[in-house]
């Protein structure tokens, strides 16, 4: 008797574990979609999980290089810019009576700036460098310059023309049509009181005039019409 009640015990026992077991009810099996997320990298990752939430993206390296600016790059045609400024600035007005420069045969609105020397640099080679990208379109000796050079560049999508002034013409070794970089050396300023420069003295006149036509005068008779042209230290710091 005792034996048999042991061994219903045990079937009962049996039973409710079986039931525990299989009786159970199951979660649902959750299908996820065949959605994907591009990520940052370039991969790609899909749904997965209980929720099917995307899944991470990888990490983006801090070494990435940055993304490049459409904006064309404009540099100074030398080293301290902000202390050779120091007499003919962007549109000043110029009389041979007044000038900061004398004797002065010049009159009018200045069009460009021009960059002094150092006394240090009277006697040495001073590079000139380009500001910009561009071709260059004049390689010339002309009055007022001496050796002159004009660059093709774009400033806000626009097409302008750089005028570098009081060049030693036999310094700039590009030929006309040929492509510069912003920085690239286009030659040395010419000598002082020389056909180089014309008589002028030794220093940098930069100008820019907007478009595609090549004007390379260095001062006109009405204000208003500066505004066909560009302060070049608008486009890189002449401040100290």
């Amino acid at each position: 008797m005792r034996k048999s009640l042991i061994i219903i015990i045990g079937i009962l026992l049996i039973g409710a574990g079986g039931f525990a077991l299989f009786g159970k009810k199951q979660p649902a099996q959750v299908g996820c979609t065949m959605e994907a997320k591009i990520c940052p990298d370039g991969s790609a990752v899909g749904r997965s999980g209980s929720v099917c939430a995307f899944a991470p993206c990888p990490a983006v390296s801090s070494d990435a290089p940055p993304e490049l600016s459409s904006t064309p790059k404009f540099v100074p045609p030398f080293k301290r810019v902000e202390e050779r400024v120091t007499k003919k600035p962007f549109g000043i007005f110029i009389d041979p009576k007044t000038s900061p420069i004398q004797p002065e045969k010049f009159r009018g609105y200045h069009t460009g700036t021009d960059f002094e020397t150092f006394p240090e640099e009277a006697t040495s080679d001073v590079p000139v460098r380009a500001i910009c990208s561009g071709s260059l379109e004049v390689k010339r000796s002309t009055s007022g310059y001496g050796g002159v050079v004009v660059q093709k560049c774009t400033f806000e999508n626009q097409p302008v023309t750089v005028i570098y002034g009081h060049l030693r013409l036999a310094s700039v070794q590009a030929a006309v049509g040929e492509d510069m970089a912003a920085g690239d050396i286009i030659g040395v300023l010419g000598t002082g009181q020389s056909q180089e420069t014309d008589g002028e003295r030794k220093h940098l006149h930069l100008g820019i005039h907007l478009g595609t036509a090549i004007n390379i005068l260095g001062y006109v008779a009405e204000k208003q019409t500066l505004k066909n042209w560009l302060d070049p230290c608008q486009l890189f710091s002449c401040s100290l």
